[in-house]
This record gives structure tokens, C-alpha cells and sequence, in this order.
């Protein structure tokens, strides 16, 4: 059934995506004081309010030949609240504005929303409210609240020279998955789970900031970029090396097949939404410890004229699956 351009089917279609998220009121935590289905939600007070908006577009961000409609929604969701858990703050509620190209069946919508609830399930967050309206095209713009922590929250621009630059786990899956679809290579199901479902790190999160990390951003233009983002902020020049030993197997046996280097695929790939920090060495091995799957990618130096030094590489930058 197609979505009419009718206030009422609007408004039954907006209960029914309502009921798909499967989102519970009043919320566990109590935040949400006035639920969706009014002109606006009404949260208690938060004392640390952490804000972050996305923005999932058909075309640019996702391609619906690759991603089922649960898949997009929960893709969604995971990547905008992995912004939160970059900033140490856990989520509180999610407001969402969703596109509808007119062909696009409210089934296809309510599965959307299925994987929105759960996402917000996984993350423990709630769905505060939204809007839908006619579009050319898919598209989710994303609104997140978050509560802060106590006494940090961290900067890209808190890098010093000395620091080493870190990750939480492994990079070049999602992009491998995504060629994979790219490719048609089906079989590849494990590294397409990666591009598909990627996981925003707040057990990690939590972890930095029990060891007062100050310098953290989640990976989602590649290592490259956003290492980039640091040394400008922070002024100093990073310099970019992984060691083979902490590329995944998976993906050496993916480059491997097709004759290009892993470490230049890791540093070129994106949408990974694992956390890069940077911190003294002693202060990561102690964070080694409870985050195992962590490993140096770099060091940050003193501003040399230039923000990066890089293995040179013939591999384009990661594009957020566009064709």
C-alpha cells in the first residue's frame, strides 16, 4: 500500500511507525515526560545535554539495492549515536525526519522504524519524536540527546606531540564489505555484516574515559580523514603507520585476492565507527588491557609544516556507498 498525501493517513501511518520502534513510555530512565504524538516532547532536565545530529541520504549515504529497510533504519541510529559515544556521553532520545519517496510503501516505512526500535533497544535510548514528509529520494536526518559525563568530554583538538594515536578495533572491514556488494560477491556475508551493521563503541567509550582520554573521534571518513581532523584542530602533524600484525585476517585475505596492500586499504577506509584517540603510550597500556583488540595506528608530533605523513597510496578515499 502506498503512502496517500493525506493528513489522515499521515497521522495513522506516524501511530503505526510509533508502534514499530517498539519504543516503551514513560522510558526506563524517566527523560521522556510527554511521548511522540504531541506538537513537541517534553524531557526532564538534563544536567549535561550532549547534541549531535546525521544525516542518511539515498544515493550518498546508502544504496537501497545493499541495505534492507530494517537495516537502514538501524545503520541510522547506530551511526548517529556513535557520535555520542565519541563525546563520553550516553544517549537519551533520538528524534528522527524521515523522507518518503511517494512509491515507497508504509510497509517498507514500518520496517524502517522496526530497525530504528532496534537500535534504540540495543543503545538504550528512546524515540522523543519526528516528521514525515514527500522526498525525491530516501532520506533520515537524525537529531540525538545525550547525557554527558561528569567531568570530561573529550576534543579532537586535545592531541599533543608525544601522544601516541590509537584504535579501539579493526579497520577496512566495512569498506571491504561494501566492495564486496560493489563487486557482487555475496559470499563475502561476514565481511558485509561489518558495512551493514556496524556497532557504535560505547563499552569502549567508557573505558577512555575511566582512563581520562582527552583527544577521541569515531571513524567515519577512514583513518585518514579522520586523523586529519585531530592534527588540524590540535595543530600538531600525525604521522600514520599500522602494523601488520594488528590488520584483521580478513582483510589481508580480502586484499591479499586482489593484489593491494592491507595496511595502505585500512588507512584509506571509512565507516568504520571504531574510536581513534590519542594519549600518552603508558596511558595505553593500561587501556590495553581492558580494550585487547586496541593498537597504535600513529604518533602525533610537533607541527612540521604539513598535518599528515602517510604511506603514499594509489587507493582513492572511501566514498559512503554511493553507487
Amino acid at each position: 500500500m502506498e503512502i496517500k498525501n493525506s493528513v489522515m493517513d499521515e497521522f495513522r501511518l506516524i501511530r503505526r511507525l510509533i508502534a514499530s520502534s517498539k519504543s516503551s513510555y514513560p522510558d526506563s530512565k524517566g527523560f521522556i515526560k510527554v511521548p511522540p504524538g504531541d506538537d513537541a516532547c517534553l524531557l526532564s532536565t538534563i544536567k549535561r545535554p550532549v547534541i549531535t545530529t546525521d544525516t542518511q541520504r539515498e544515493g550518498v549515504h546508502f544504496n537501497r539495492k545493499w541495505l534492507t529497510p530494517e537495516e537502514i533504519g538501524l545503520k541510522a541510529v547506530t551511526v548517529t549515536l556513535s557520535d555520542l559515544a565519541a563525546s563520553y556521553a550516553r544517549p537519551v532520545s533520538l528524534f528522527i525526519n524521515m523522507g518518503l519517496p511517494l512509491s515507497f510503501s508504509s510497509e517498507e516505512a514500518e520496517d524502517i522504524y522496526r530497525g530504528v526500535g532496534i537500535g534504540l533497544q540495543k543503545y538504550g535510548c528512546t524515540l522523543g519524536g519526528g516528521n514525515l514528509s514527500d522526498s525525491d529520494h530516501l532520506s533520515l536526518d537524525l537529531f540525538a540527546i545525550g547525557e554527558g559525563h561528569d567531568f570530561i568530554f573529550p576534543l579532537r583538538s586535545l592531541a599533543k606531540p608525544g601522544d601516541g594515536l590509537f584504535c579501539t578495533g579493526p579497520l577496512g572491514l566495512a569498506r571491504a564489505g561494501l566492495e564486496a556488494l560493489q563487486q557482487n560477491h555475496p559470499h563475502d556475508q561476514n565481511l558485509i555484516s561489518f558495512f551493514k551493521s556496524p556497532v557504535a563503541r560505547f563499552d569502549a567509550s567508557e573505558i577512555l574515559a575511566n582512563h581520562k582520554v582527552l583527544c577521541v573521534i569515531d571513524i567515519s571518513d577512514g583513518l585518514k580523514g579522520d586523523s586529519m581532523h585531530i592534527a588540524q584542530a590540535s595543530g600538531v602533524t600525525i604521522e600514520l603507520a599500522i602494523d601488520q600484525k594488528d590488520i584483521d585476517p580478513q582483510l589481508i585475505s580480502f586484499c591479499s585476492e586482489r593484489g593491494i596492500p592491507a595496511q595502505e586499504f585500512a588507512i584509506a577506509s571509512g565507516e568504520d565507527y571504531e574510536l581513534l584517540f590519542s594519549c600518552p603510550p603508558e596511558t595505553f597500556r593500561n587501556i590495553k588491557k581492558e580494550i585487547p583488540k586496541a593498537y597504535p595506528v600513529g604518533k602525533c608530533l610537533p607541527f612540521t609544516g604539513k598535518h599528515m605523513i602517510a604511506p603514499p597510496s594509489a587507493l582513492s578515499s572511501f566514498q559512503h556507498g554511493k553507487k
